[in-house]
């Protein structure tokens, strides 16, 4: 949701940011007075495994180990078009207190071993790395996470956007894809959180590399992963479905997008076959593009004239510019929840999800796992 920009007109406001940033014009706009944007230095991601190493998970790391928005693809990679955008930008603030008992520290959880010895960033990359290799994944991170994220970024992304500030999902994910549009036009781009829980890995990257398939076939649509309710979760998102599309008889028309129903009516959407929004994603550059558009035309005109800009000594003043113009914007609420009519579904089959965001749904899923670890084979003798 946009603020007042006066008179300072969308396609030349980015053009100014550095003359806004000397004079003050930002002023105008409605912004955090304590706001802070730190710089994004590009150096290799590897000296942060060195440290990792080293002094072990618990260690400081300096920002200044990420590598830039503004690192390119390598031409080697100009031919294909896909591309994965990871969002880990959220604090996970429901979960501080269960991540303090178990690692006795306060961090966002999709950085913490939840399941293993590896964080649900790092399962969540090294999936979709099957898919697209580091050199075509981009990471969103939050302002301070550096730290927790560049040891666990190294070998699987490539490309790491830090939010200057917390705008939600749909800013972060929209400045990340006016990147990939920039790089790779065409690309077939796949968006997926980063803190959920899914089983068995191999059967769910089939599926996501389908739903890729599928986007790739009907540009125009966006597809999404649904999960089929297991309860009426008033904490989820619910893709309410329509008829099958002609094209791919798998797949469903969206008619209705609904993000954290009441129990009453998520009871009454389960009935109807309801599926739970996973927030998997995939979607050409075009169709996503649209889908902004669609919901917040402002946004999108200011993000027309941060294109030309990425990669270039403007990048981060036209970045700062345009995290302190705009209001957050929540890429469910406030983008898919507008427009259904663009959206598909695939249903998940044969495929355990569920979305941490409770101290009540990890701990679950982790006792259904120790159960059956528990749980003898039996062999049956031959008569």
């Amino acid at each position: 949701m946009p603020c007042d920009f006066d008179d300072l007109g969308a396609h030349s406001v980015l053009s100014r940011t550095r003359e806004n940033a000397r004079t003050g014009a930002f002023a105008r706009s409605r912004v955090r007075a304590d706001a802070q944007v730190p710089s994004l230095l590009g150096v290799s991601l590897r000296s942060a495994q060195a440290r990792f190493e080293h002094e072990g998970p618990m260690m400081l790391l300096d920002d200044r180990t990420l590598r830039t928005s503004a690192t390119r693809p390598v031409e080697s990679d100009a031919a294909h078009l896909d591309w994965t955008l990871a969002l880990a930008g959220g604090e996970g603030v429901r979960l501080q207190d269960y991540v303090q008992r178990r690692f006795g520290r306060r961090l966002p959880k999709q950085y913490c071993c939840l399941l293993g010895q590896r964080s649900m960033l790092q399962h969540t990359l090294d999936r979709m790395n099957k898919l697209t290799p580091a050199s075509r994944t981009m990471t969103v991170i939050g302002t301070h996470h550096g730290e927790f994220a560049a040891p666990q970024l190294v070998g699987r992304c490539d490309h790491v956007f830090r939010q200057p500030s917390s705008r939600d999902t749909g800013m972060a994910l929209y400045v990340a894809l006016a990147m990939i549009k920039r790089w790779t036009p065409n690309a077939i781009v796949t968006i997926t959180p980063t803190d959920h829980y899914v089983a068995p890995s191999a059967k769910y990257v089939d599926q996501v590399r389908a739903a890729r398939s599928v986007a790739a076939r009907m540009r125009d649509k966006i597809i999404i992963l649904g999960a089929t309710p297991s309860e009426p979760d008033p904490e989820l998102g619910y893709l309410s479905l329509g008829a099958p599309l002609t094209e791919v008889p798998q797949v469903r028309q969206v008619n209705g997008f609904v993000e954290k129903p009441s129990v009453a009516l998520a009871t009454e959407l389960n009935t109807q076959g309801a599926l739970w929004n996973t927030m998997v994603t995939c979607g050409s550059v075009e169709a996503l593009w649209e889908l902004g558009r669609a919901a917040d035309p402002r946004l999108i005109d200011i993000l027309e004239s941060f294109v030309p800009l990425v990669g270039t000594a403007d990048e981060q003043d036209a970045i700062e510019y345009i995290y302190r113009a705009y209001l957050p914007v929540s890429f469910s609420r406030d983008m898919l929840e507008r427009a259904p009519e663009r959206l598909a579904a695939m249903e998940l089959e044969g495929v355990e999800w569920s979305d941490w965001g409770r101290p009540e749904r990890i701990e679950t899923v982790l006792a259904i796992r120790r159960s059956k670890a528990l749980v003898p084979t039996t062999r049956i003798s031959a008569p």
